[in-house]
């Protein structure tokens, strides 16, 4: 019986050693090639332009936020919601959906808010995930 439990222990060791070697980045370049993250929290302020909007969406989308995400350039505002990492609704002064998401991407000097504990609507605007949306 204790063979076995020996056996068993050497069999989890072995296994753990596979996992952190094969996790970690085994290059520098490896570590700089990985996107940069980007801090959320209620009622963020922050400002973006259109490229940096596009990594803010894939960054929550890879850190599974939930909230809303308030974007105002000038008069126009647009507002697109989360649940763990997934957008599903977007919506803007005069559309909603992809083309509301669309015509935000083109915005320039964006200025945004990104709220946690935001009230989620129940209506879903959005289908595609956001990787193919911005592709």
């Amino acid at each position: 019986m204790n063979s076995w439990l020996a056996v068993g222990a050497v069999a989890v060791l072995v296994l753990i050693a596979v996992v952190v070697i094969v996790a970690r980045p085994r290059h520098i370049e490896d570590v700089l090639r990985q996107p940069a993250r980007v801090a959320a929290g209620t009622s963020t302020p922050g400002s973006f332009d259109p490229s940096s909007l596009r990594i803010w969406l894939l960054s929550a989308r890879s850190e599974r936020w939930t909230g809303m995400l308030q974007l105002t350039a000038g008069a126009r505002n647009c507002s697109l919601y989360f649940l763990f990492g997934h957008l599903f609704h977007v919506a803007s002064d005069t559309l909603t959906g992809e083309p509301a998401l669309q015509e935000c991407l083109t915005w320039p000097d964006i200025h945004y808010t990104f709220d946690e504990k935001a009230k989620l609507p129940t209506e879903e605007t959005i289908a595609r995930p956001i990787d193919q949306i911005l592709a």
